[in-house]
């Protein structure tokens, strides 16, 4: 392990206190007076240089602290003027000139918010009056932002899947999404009826979900999921 320590400061402390030990009787520990003297102006400049590295740092710190106190003060002040002079502008019949005039940009266009995404993980409940209720998830599919779904349902025999309803999107109280569909058939129930949900805001229509077809009154009871088909006991 070195005698002199690694650390800066430490190594200085080393110095400062040997120093005066060795200037007493150098030659008893094969010194000589110049040696110990060079030492001794070595470790006062050190100190010196680590006080001054010291108090730049400090000084630093202040520094960065002012500067960003005062870019804070003008980034705040800018802000107010750049929403003064928008302001102004959309008062104009062409803002345009104004937005030019200032140098700033002009508002984007407002980007209308994306379909919601793929309904997943469907859930079916058949209810005890016999209809069917279907609950789903999806992706940017709140109600307050204008998503909704419709819902297409395909009975037996039938050769396309027909609009039979719509709910709204998820909720603060409920994230999934429900629909209860009481109009089916009970013909139809253990040939199995095939829903296909999808997502809307607006005219914008998201991916469908992959059909479901459910089943019930059939393989005894509770639901098992087969191939994305629902089969449920009556």
């Amino acid at each position: 392990m070195s005698v002199i320590p690694p650390n800066q400061q430490a190594a200085i402390q080393f110095c400062e206190s040997h120093t005066p030990v060795w200037t007493t009787a150098p030659t008893t520990i094969g010194l000589t007076a110049a040696q110990v003297t060079a030492l001794d102006t070595l470790t006062k400049a050190a100190r010196n240089a680590f006080t001054a590295a010291q108090n730049a740092r400090q000084a630093s710190k202040a520094a960065t602290t002012t500067l960003d106190g005062a870019v804070r003060s003008m980034r705040l002040q800018a802000a107010d003027l750049v929403r003064v002079v928008k302001g102004f502008a959309e008062l104009q019949v062409n803002p345009a000139p104004v937005y030019a005039a200032a140098q700033i940009p002009a508002p984007a266009a407002p980007t209308p918010l994306p379909a919601p995404g793929k309904p997943n993980k469907v859930a079916v409940n058949l209810e005890a009056d016999g209809s069917i209720t279907l609950s789903w998830e999806s992706i940017n599919a709140g109600a307050s932002t204008g998503a909704f779904f419709t819902i297409s349902r395909k009975l037996p025999g039938q050769a396309a899947f027909t609009s039979i309803g719509g709910a709204p999107g998820g909720t603060r109280e409920s994230r999934r999404a429900s629909f209860t569909d009481a109009t089916v058939p009970a013909s139809a129930a253990s040939a199995g009826v095939q829903y296909i949900i999808t997502g809307q805001r607006g005219t914008n229509a998201g991916e469908s979900s992959d059909a479901v077809i459910v089943q019930f009154g059939v393989d005894g009871v509770g639901a098992t999921v087969q191939g994305g088909s629902l089969k449920m006991a009556a």
